[in-house]
């Protein structure tokens, strides 16, 4: 006699008549979940990057110098002195291929006069205009429309967007000197998430097994340095794209006014209804650095930028942003130097030490501190979640750090800097002499 019919349960037990009716519907029951799932998880897979040929990946293969990045041992001097001298390192190094994406954490960088090698040389930017541009519309009309440049300060989604630079690499099996991939001088891979159409039923089901078992990913491969060629074969233009000020001729790598569909479905993850477009810095037109910035006369070069919003390289202790950190509001989320996206991250004196820096030595290699980093609204949000909040830390800076004359009303935290020459290394555990410090006086755009 069964455990049920002992326990009274089988009266609770619906009695099917056996036929191929019950069978099927049993089956379906039972396997649908795990077939649903097989398919999310299949289109996942065939939506992860393929390795481009002849590359290796550039970052780090160990876990983050910044997995620390809270301890105390990095609040202040105490730890990190000799004779009562701060001793300044290197911990950690980025580069931002794409403006406003996700960075690559380095072992090791090259330093140009533009800042890091491969740094900000790429920018999303979105056709501004009073009314809706359309591909026949005349090109005197077309004039009035402008490319601006997007950055998390308006589009928080923007940190979701991963990127990844592969650099040719003659031990690879699929290196030869006249692949694509090598003439590009390599490739930048894009990774975000991928979205489905919520209105149909295939969808609402996709969407529904991303929240349970992760996000999938589109990804792109796009040529680093595309070639007359590469230009040409694909049908890349220049064109102007304003970033501040500026409005430097650039090359338009994809566009969502054209067939470029990897774009269209970022675009619709961003949330952005104007169009879409990937612009790449173009040697044609540089971006010259004034301002604090030293002169030609003094360097020997005039320095100038990609898309970095106005210099080389910023520069950032954490002992300073776990200061700040401690201050903000309760329940703001932990503060952490990627939420300022800097360059360089140092660490080894005293919070805010550095605010009176002039020159120093990295490693070899010297630099200009050239002016304080005023601080704008994109710090709010939160690099790992691609989360906005909503006051802090900008809440907190403005209380404790409006320290510059030169920008009275904003809030400074971490440094700008220029190299004293066109080339330089740069390596984590690098030691840093200050040799000159003195007063700053933020000039404005």
């Amino acid at each position: 006699m069964s455990l049920l019919r002992l326990t009274g349960l089988e009266q609770y037990i619906p009695r099917l008549e056996p036929s191929l009716t019950t069978y099927i519907v049993i089956t379906a029951t039972c396997f649908l979940p795990a077939i649903v799932w097989g398919l999310h998880v299949l289109l996942g897979i065939r939506s992860r990057q393929i390795e481009p040929a002849g590359c290796r990946k550039l970052g780090l293969r160990i876990r983050s110098h910044l997995a620390d990045q809270h301890s105390e041992k990095y609040s202040g001097i105490a730890s990190n002195q000799r004779n009562n001298v701060a001793t300044w390192k290197v911990k950690s190094l980025w580069i931002y291929p794409v403006k406003s994406c996700r960075g690559v954490e380095l072992n090791r960088g090259t330093v140009i006069g533009t800042g890091m090698e491969y740094d900000r040389q790429f920018c999303f930017a979105q056709l501004s205009s009073k009314f809706p541009t359309s591909l026949d519309m005349p090109q005197e009309e077309k004039a009035s429309h402008t490319w601006k440049f997007v950055t998390q300060r308006s589009i928080a989604a923007m940190a979701m967007v991963k990127t990844e630079i592969w650099v040719p690499d003659p031990s690879s099996p699929t290196y030869t000197k006249q692949h694509p991939n090598v003439q590009s001088q390599g490739v930048l891979v894009l990774r975000y998430p991928k979205l489905n159409n919520a209105s149909t039923l295939w969808g609402k089901l996709m969407n529904l097994l991303t929240s349970i078992f992760g996000m999938a990913e589109h990804s792109v491969h796009i040529p680093f340095n595309p070639t007359s060629d590469q230009i040409k074969d694909n049908g890349i233009i220049t064109e102007q794209m304003q970033i501040w000020k500026d409005s430097p001729k650039s090359l338009k790598i994809a566009s969502t006014e054209f067939s470029d569909l990897w774009i269209q479905d970022l675009r619709f993850y961003l949330g952005i209804t104007n169009h879409l477009a990937l612009f790449r810095v173009s040697k044609e037109d540089t971006r010259e650095v004034y301002r604090c910035a030293p002169r030609k006369e003094k360097l020997g070069y005039q320095p100038t930028v990609g898309f970095q919003d106005a210099y080389p390289l910023h520069i950032l202790n954490l002992a300073s942003v776990q200061n700040i950190g401690k201050k903000l509001d309760k329940g703001a989320p932990p503060l952490g130097a990627l939420n300022f996206r800097p360059n360089i991250v140092i660490t080894g004196g005293e919070p805010y030490a550095e605010d009176s820096w002039k020159r120093i030595n990295i490693g070899e290699y010297e630099y200009f501190v050239a002016c304080r980093t005023v601080r704008c609204l994109l710090p709010n949000v939160n690099p790992a979640t691609g989360v906005r909040h909503g006051s802090e830390p900008n809440k907190t800076l403005k209380t404790h750090r409006r320290i510059d004359e030169g920008d009275p009303k904003n809030a400074c935290l971490g440094m700008q800097m220029v190299p004293a020459s066109e080339h330089g290394e740069i390596k984590v555990g690098d030691t840093i002499e200050v040799l000159e410090t003195g007063e700053h006086f933020y000039i404005k755009q």
